[in-house]
């Protein structure tokens, strides 16, 4: 009764691919963005042709320079009507064309993502992008810190589009990887991607997403944003029992904190944050990649580089930290709600709903529980002990 371990559906939209390249000079006529000058990084590209009325995601495989990269800072532009681009890395020596799930897919060129970037395909780490089309973009590090990335390594390049006119769209997105000598590198840096998978904005309404991630060693943040849909309101993130390092009410246009000298972060910490939302819509909102769906995120550059730590995993592994509801139900009120939740065509939704309606003091005992059934292949077994304490709550 794995329940989190494959993301919600979301929802498909249609395309039709133009092309991408990963270059190192600027197409003639376009002045987008300058690519680095050789030896100092490289470019990816992409291009798109976007019907009318249309919103989805878009993604290409490309394959990086022959040698290894270390990248201090990245750098994006990116033309109108995009809610970001993103770059990851993936695990593959070669650019795939089957999906983990044995599905075949084109990916000569770009390609419909609209179900997640990350659905389904092995993806290690993101390496850059923005959601501000001329502004900060998401990795800088001091000097000495950089992100490593393999010699040839095979990247995915997304980018999500709404097409709001009744006309094609042409959009264009470019990123910049920035690099430096591995001889000037003294500690490899990584990207604080908290992705909060339970969100719930009710109909009419109001609604708060909260997650706390673990920290599992010392870590110092360079910078940090948020990211949400057009429903948030506002947004919050700190070192529980701290003050707030930052906060923000906006959605779009968002404002990139840079710590001077580094924020420190202790082994042992949690990272707590929450987004706020308002819905006018008659519909209850849940998490998703659509404009029509909300998003409850913290990312930042930090270093030294801990995949749990960016992800947000148990120190054993698998799918970690703790969310707080906005309810009043006992824990063994939620577990009973969990159990009835794994028998909904929609599981994420449905345990959702359960997390939400739960109350904010059972939030660490609801989420051994929920942890546990999301990353155990017995939990009637593995899972007792964390049930049977939830079931006294």
């Amino acid at each position: 009764m794995s329940i989190l371990r494959s993301s919600a559906p979301l929802a498909l939209a249609l395309l039709t691919p133009l092309a991408v390249t990963a270059c190192g000079d600027s197409e003639d006529g376009d002045d987008l963005l300058a690519p680095p000058p050789p030896g100092q990084g490289v470019q990816f590209r992409m291009e798109t042709t976007i019907p009318a009325g249309v919103e989805g995601e878009w993604c290409q495989f490309l394959t990086g320079p022959a040698a290894e990269m270390w990248i201090e800072r990245d750098e994006v532009r990116f033309t109108e009507g995009s809610h970001h681009v993103l770059l990851y890395e993936t695990g593959y020596a070669q650019i795939p064309t089957v999906k983990l799930d044995g599905t075949r897919v084109d990916t000569s060129g770009v390609f419909d993502c609209s179900d997640g970037p990350t659905a389904g395909w092995n993806i290690t780490k993101l390496l850059g992008g923005s959601q501000n089309a001329t502004g900060d973009s998401l990795l800088a590090f001091p000097d000495g810190v950089a992100m490593h990335v393999a010699a040839g390594s095979v990247v995915l390049m997304n980018a999500h589009y709404l097409n709001a006119t009744d006309a094609d769209l042409r959009p264009i997105a470019a990123i910049n990887l920035w690099t430096r000598p591995a001889a000037e590198i003294e500690t490899e840096g990584d990207l604080l991607f908290l992705y909060n998978p339970l969100i719930k904005v009710p109909a009419n309404g109001t609604g708060r997403a909260r997650w706390r991630c673990p920290v599992h060693e010392d870590i110092t943040i360079s910078n940090v944003q948020s990211h949400m849909h057009k429903r948030g309101t506002g947004y919050s993130a700190a070192v529980t029992g701290q003050a707030a390092f930052y906060e923000n009410d906006r959605w779009e246009g968002v404002p990139v904190t840079r710590f001077e000298g580094g924020l420190t972060v202790t082994a042992g910490s949690t990272l707590d944050y929450w987004c706020d939302y308002e819905n006018h819509e008659a519909r209850d909102v849940y998490q998703g990649a659509r404009t029509t769906d909300e998003m409850c995120m913290l990312i930042g550059s930090y270093y030294p580089a801990n995949p749990r730590t960016s992800n947000c995993e148990l120190a054993t592994g698998g799918f970690g930290g703790e969310w707080v509801g906005n309810g009043t139900a006992t824990c063994a009120d939620t577990y009973t709600c969990m159990q009835t939740a794994t028998q909904a065509a929609d599981v994420v939704r449905a345990v959702t709903d359960c997390i939400d309606a739960a109350s904010p003091s059972v939030a660490a005992e609801s989420s051994a529980v929920l942890r546990c059934l999301a990353n155990s292949d017995d939990p009637a077994t593995e899972c007792q002990a964390a049930i049977t304490a939830c079931q006294a709550l």
